[in-house]
């Protein structure tokens, strides 16, 4: 959830990477976002039938109408998007 971490609370964050200020927005898919481990692409890339997946936005009867979203902030300097995975909302 977000409040636990200051830096993701604002619209804005500064890079780590880079200093610059970094933009608020969304990571948007019409399928279940999740990361999964290594970077090998999976044709069966449903979180639940890998080992160590995380899942960042999950399928749900909710986002089958609006989609899966994870907030991020995106730095165009440097090209990084940065995913707080513990905000569920």
């Amino acid at each position: 959830m977000v409040g636990e971490d200051p830096l993701m609370d604002s619209k804005t964050m500064k890079c780590p990477y880079c200093g610059n200020e970094m933009e608020l927005g969304l990571v948007q898919s019409h399928h279940e976002i999740a990361w999964l481990k290594g970077d090998t692409k999976h044709a069966f890339a449903i979180a639940a039938a890998h080992k160590d997946a995380i899942v960042l936005s999950p399928l749900n009867i909710k986002n089958m109408i609006t989609g899966c979203a994870v907030r991020a902030f995106l730095c165009r300097s440097c090209k990084k998007v940065i995913i707080d995975y513990s905000d569920e909302s």
